[in-house]
């Protein structure tokens, strides 16, 4: 099947109709807020079109959460005008194996797996990119994807405590927000989940002048969270000290929550931030092409981190 000619074949009117029910769910003061996704719902009387969307203005890129009801031809081309309209650079959903063909026939990519995402099945990111007019890229994802061969050091796992690092894991509500809507937390943190989404956990250590910071948003019904490193190291100590701080909060995750599997994203252009995965024992599971807004405003890939959590695989982190 040609999927873009598949994805074309919906009547335009039925198009424009549903997106007449597309609106806006609670709004959020950026002021306060200037972090949070924006929630789009659909919910057609006749009960044939039922969607979620969050968009996250500051990345280009909408997530689709909630696609239950609708036929996959009209849901694309919905998203195809939203792309237009909110100028989007990525659509993306995650989904179960078994839907996965589905989001092909209407020309969507699997670009990474986050394996027990779904507590008892892995789930597939299928995502749609769009070029600077808004089109739809013709062929999926392949001729996108930047072959940069980046290579990461060789891991240096923390096997005990770097002197003079001292932490403090944060669970205050208001302090987290602070910490993940101030100045010096990374540009391409943005929550993965809807409406104002803080981590739940932050481990917090000083470096010099400035704070070093790992944060874990945990989603307990399916059994999983997503890792930022909120702070780009600047040296061989703060590689240490991220290193360190993220393994100790990946044994924090296990023993206050009931999480096995984590994942978390960076930048191609930025292997410090990977580097730090790769010494904490992440593995790349994939490459999310136009997925987020570098700093200095350029759309940029990101990598796909992963690994499993449980009692007895973290490594010891002697006193």
């Amino acid at each position: 099947m040609d999927s873009e000619k598949s994805s074309q074949a919906v009547d335009p009117a039925a198009t424009i109709q549903a997106l007449q029910y597309i609106r806006p769910a609670a709004k959020f003061d950026r002021e306060f807020f200037p972090r949070s996704t924006d929630e789009y719902i659909c919910r057609r009387s006749d009960k044939k079109l039922n969607l979620s969307l969050l968009i996250t203005e500051s990345h280009n890129h909408m997530r689709i959460v909630d696609y239950r009801l609708g036929q996959y031809k009209l849901k694309c081309s919905i998203f195809d005008q939203l792309a237009v309209t909110k100028s989007l650079k990525k659509v993306f959903t995650l989904v179960e194996k078994q839907d996965s063909n589905s989001w092909r026939t209407v020309g969507f990519s699997k670009e990474a797996v986050i394996p027990g995402y779904f507590r008892n099945a892995d789930a597939y990111v299928m995502s749609r990119v769009y070029d600077t007019d808004g089109k739809p890229v013709t062929g999926g994802l392949a001729k996108l994807v930047h072959e940069k061969g980046v290579e990461f050091e060789i891991p240096a796992p923390p096997m005990k405590k770097p002197n003079g690092l001292k932490t403090e894991v944060i669970d205050d509500p208001d302090k987290l927000r602070e910490i993940v809507n101030s100045k010096e937390a990374h540009s391409c943190y943005n929550p993965f989940g809807i409406g104002i989404i803080a981590p739940q956990m932050v481990i917090e250590a000083r470096q010099g002048r400035r704070n070093l910071w790992v944060g874990a948003e945990v989603n307990e019904a399916f059994g999983h969270a997503k890792i930022d490193v909120l702070v780009a190291p600047k040296n061989s100590k703060d590689r240490r000290y991220l290193s360190w701080m993220l393994i100790m909060l990946l044994e924090e995750l296990v023993e206050t929550y009931d999480v096995s599997s984590v994942f978390g994203f960076s930048l191609v252009e930025e292997p410090s931030i990977g580097q730090i995965y790769t010494d904490s024992n992440f593995k790349v599971t994939g490459q999310l092409s136009r997925h987020m807004v570098s700093s200095d405003g350029k759309v940029s890939d990101v990598y796909m981190w992963h690994r499993k959590t449980y009692k007895g695989n973290i490594r010891p982190l002697p006193e």
